[in-house]
């Protein structure tokens, strides 16, 4: 994290290029705690997911407050994350490919970094098995258990005997739990589903548990994105079939830290219905990313040529929807009237219908909030941390 000059870069002032893409640091904070607090609360740990900010600054800033953990999604952000001094990684995935395997050993043996990623096939375990037996290195795995029609994952645990088999033929290979991933369960029954998923994942913990298979004292067990951690934490925790384990339950919801308007806050807002203890951690998750961008055109009454476009905002979850309007030279930015909105998006700009009353002109300045925060993110290099006065005091790097 870069620190800027003594009085930071206004936005106001106009003392930095638009558009551009800001985090407020106090809403960030917030969100790292509020989460936290849910976590602690409801007896699980935390390993959010880092892809959504690939941003080790802000992965430190997660554990500063108590997280287990980091996951990751792919080994090129597994060796960023562990180069930048992250400890403990989940890679969530699957581990293939020859040279990913190579670069993954070579990490594991100059380093003391905890490292687990999923197996979900017979495949998959022998080459992990024959590649880490000739390294003579150890490899932490969690098996990963999928549904029908869904993403990874084995998809019988009740017949999971094959996937076992291979396992148990190498030493190197050090089995330590299971994993799932819950968010590919939809429709009107999804939280029945989701409850019905998991309840078969505690039992299969519960028959490998009773047959000696695991190779760590306190078995990992893992699962939830964004949208169910509530569910997935309250399965887990209350589960009969895993009373009399010792294990450790780890939530991996990864877009709560920069959070949005758009798709993670309907997530939420259904969080907070059915969840008790949502509603008693004190706060709430706030979108803290945001984007300004100058107004470029007037053609017409009713319509604004923005300057921010697909390659500065996510769209695939939703458009960028204003929030404030500034002139420069005026007070302070204010809200935007409700009926104005973005209609359509491109490269570099977007179009954005107003009232017919609006006034705009060219040189304005419009700052958006934004759905789905992964793939705003990953547009950008650099982002700048900003007070409550829109003034730009650190920068963050991210690493996609």
């Amino acid at each position: 994290m870069s620190s800027l000059a003594d009085k930071g870069w206004s936005i106001l002032a106009e003392e930095v290029s638009l558009p551009i893409a800001v985090i407020n640091e106090n809403r960030l904070l917030n969100n790292a705690i509020w989460m936290q607090k849910f976590s602690d609360e409801a007896e699980v740990k935390l390993a959010p997911h880092g892809k959504t900010s690939m941003a080790p600054e802000l992965f430190k800033v997660q554990l500063d407050q108590g997280c287990w953990g980091i996951s990751l999604a792919t080994i090129a952000q597994v060796i960023n994350a562990a180069q930048h001094g992250i400890q403990r990684i989940i890679l969530a995935n699957q581990l293939v490919g020859k040279l990913h395997m190579q670069l993954l050993a070579d990490l594991l043996s100059t380093s003391d970094l905890e490292f687990y990623c999923f197996v979900d096939s017979k495949e998959n375990a022998l080459a992990l098995g024959k590649y880490f037996s000739v390294r003579n290195i150890s490899l932490n795995i969690l098996i990963e258990v999928g549904v029908a029609q869904g993403r990874c994952g084995w998809r019988d645990p009740d017949n999971i005997e094959p996937l076992l088999e291979i396992i148990k033929q190498f030493p190197h290979l050090k089995l330590c739990g299971v994993s799932f991933y819950e968010g590919v369960i939809h429709g009107n029954e999804a939280e029945t589903e989701i409850k019905r998923f998991i309840a078969s994942i505690s039992r299969l913990v519960s028959k490998l548990y009773k047959r000696d298979l695991f190779d760590l004292d306190q078995i990992i067990i893992t699962g939830a994105g964004s949208a169910w951690y509530d569910i997935v934490a309250q399965e887990l925790m209350s589960s009969q079939s895993m009373r009399n384990i010792n294990y450790t339950a780890i939530i991996r919801p990864g877009c709560y830290l920069i959070h949005d308007t758009g798709i993670y806050q309907s997530a939420q807002d259904e969080i907070v219905q059915r969840s008790q203890l949502a509603c008693d951690v004190s706060g709430e998750l706030i979108s803290s990313l945001h984007l300004w961008a100058y107004v470029h055109s007037v053609p017409e009454s009713g319509l604004a040529v923005i300057g921010l476009g697909k390659r500065d905002v996510a769209f695939d979850a939703g458009l960028p929807t204003p929030e404030y309007f500034y002139r420069p030279g005026t007070e302070k930015p204010i809200s935007v009237d409700k009926a104005w909105q973005v209609i359509s998006i491109m490269d570099q700009h977007c179009l954005m219908k107003t009232t017919d009353n609006a006034l705009l002109r060219p040189g304005d300045i419009i700052c958006f909030s934004s759905s789905h925060p992964c793939l705003t993110m990953d547009k950008w290099r650099h982002i700048g941390l900003i007070d409550d006065n829109f003034v730009v005091n650190k920068t963050i790097e991210t690493f996609f």
